[in-house]
């Protein structure tokens, strides 16, 4: 099992970085005028899949948080999108028996005004990331900030005493992530064949497409549970490559993210669903549904998904056999995740850039691509590999006409041989638009490795 994000240990030690403000702090309790402490923040995450990586973290440090909360820190810092898994950084901090501290990891590039902008904790509790910012159309992979994470810890009293390392006060903070992960696995029986082929798609229904960014926590009066009556979002995984044979024991096919939120509506109105369409056996195509109502825990104990919870990976495991496709249903903490999940979580694909804006005809740009995708035996083209440009108009509506003037106006290349693991990728416009009335068109590219996918948009 993986240890995915352990806790975060936070000690008053040296500096790197500095509060925002050097303004006095007023009360009987604090000294006047305020005086520094320092907090070395420590942030461990051993054995995550390449989503969970740290991009870029911020850290808010509130004074007098019983009463008037003010702003201590309010700062982020960068990280380098393929190495960091863990780190330390360094605060100082103002002196004051009442304070809090938030952390935000990977927050969205469309956030950061909002998060520098916050002046209270509560002003954290409404702050919502879209889907569309963190992940790709299908919710199967983020984009290149990772997955958004959030933690706080309360009651911190910095004093004078906290000046250096031997007399560091310790902190813990646990992060979660701001999002759940569903997990289709597949088995068959004994002597009945089975196999994922290209017309086999899965749908997840009835998700949605944003979240609260911080996680409720009722105890301190912050976060919400979202709660949406009749969830509506769509979004579909469809296999590549080669037929890929199912066996005797469970194989993961792949992974859905879904935003944190209540689950409890009647007659399973807004019940997560999942669907499978095209499992080619050796009875004939087979498609199947279960909705995602009952999920047996770590005890062996069966519950109600009465909500999808942040940080929780759901299960779904499916028996396929002659008659039909039996499912089970299991919640396993994010930390103890299965290694063999075929959308192998020990590799990684990254791209330098996911969208560019390229309006004119003889318009180019390029992205490096890499990975570390090396296995040979699930059928994938080795190295970087793309798929054709899917076109849209500029309401968002596919275009399938091949004779449009919407459809093939991008050329995509890759430099390099055919399975290298390292390729730039080459986008150029090759038309140019016949009418102002269709600014804001766009394509997409996925480009993938093995099944790992990054999805990029080019807009007009």
């Amino acid at each position: 099992m993986k240890k995915i994000l352990k806790l975060i240990n936070i000690f008053i030690a040296t500096i790197t970085l500095y509060a925002c403000s050097s303004e006095q702090v007023v009360g009987d309790d604090i000294p006047t005028p305020a005086t520094k402490g320092l907090m070395e923040v420590k942030i461990m995450t051993d054995g995550t899949l390449v989503d969970d990586q740290i991009h870029i973290a911020r850290f808010i440090v509130f004074d007098n948080v019983s009463f008037f909360p003010s702003v201590d820190i309010n700062q982020s810092i960068p990280f380098d999108i393929k190495n960091v898994q863990s780190f330390s950084a360094f605060l100082k901090v103002r002196c004051n028996p009442d304070k809090m501290l938030v952390i935000i990891l990977n927050e969205p590039e469309t956030l950061t005004g909002v998060l520098e902008s916050v002046t209270s904790p509560s002003d954290l509790n409404t702050i919502k990331f879209q889907m569309a910012e963190v992940f790709n159309d299908n919710h199967t992979a983020t984009r290149t900030r990772g997955i958004p994470m959030t933690g706080t810890a309360h009651n911190i009293s910095i004093t004078e005493d906290h000046s250096d390392t031997e007399r560091a006060r310790s902190v813990s903070v646990e992060v979660e992530r701001a999002v759940a992960r569903v997990e289709l696995w597949l088995k068959r029986i004994s002597y009945f064949e089975a196999q994922i082929t290209t017309a086999t798609k899965v749908t997840l229904s009835r998700t949605h497409n944003e979240g609260y960014l911080l996680a409720p926590d009722a105890a301190h009066g912050l976060g919400y549970m979202q709660t949406i009556n009749s969830p509506n979002t769509e979004v579909v995984w469809q296999h590549t490559g080669n037929p890929l044979a199912i066996g005797i024991e469970d194989k993961g096919i792949c992974a859905f993210y879904t935003p944190k939120r209540t689950s409890s509506a009647g007659n399973n109105a807004d019940k997560l669903q999942l669907k499978i369409e095209g499992l080619q056996t050796a009875e004939g195509v087979k498609n199947a549904v279960t909705t995602l109502s009952i999920f047996t825990n770590k005890e062996n104990q069966q519950n109600e998904m009465t909500e999808v919870r942040r940080n929780n990976v759901y299960q779904i495991k499916g028996n396929i056999s002659k008659e039909k496709i039996d499912f089970k249903n299991k919640i396993v903490p994010w930390t103890e995740m299965k290694d063999s999940v075929i959308i192998d979580p020990q590799y990684y694909l990254t791209v330098s850039a996911d969208y560019f804006y390229l309006p004119n005809e003889g318009d180019f740009a390029n992205l490096l691509a890499e990975t570390n995708y090396d296995h040979k035996d699930r059928d994938f083209p080795d190295g970087i590999w793309v798929k054709d440009p899917l076109y849209y108009t500029n309401t968002g509506q596919p275009v399938t006409d091949l004779n449009s003037n919407l459809y093939g106006w991008l050329s995509v290349s890759l430099d390099g041989k055919e399975g290298y693991s390292r390729r730039n990728i080459y986008f150029t416009v090759n038309s140019p638009l016949d009418d102002n009335r269709n600014k804001g068109c766009y394509a997409t590219v996925e480009v993938k490795a093995g099944n790992l996918t990054k999805l990029i948009k080019i807009s007009r």
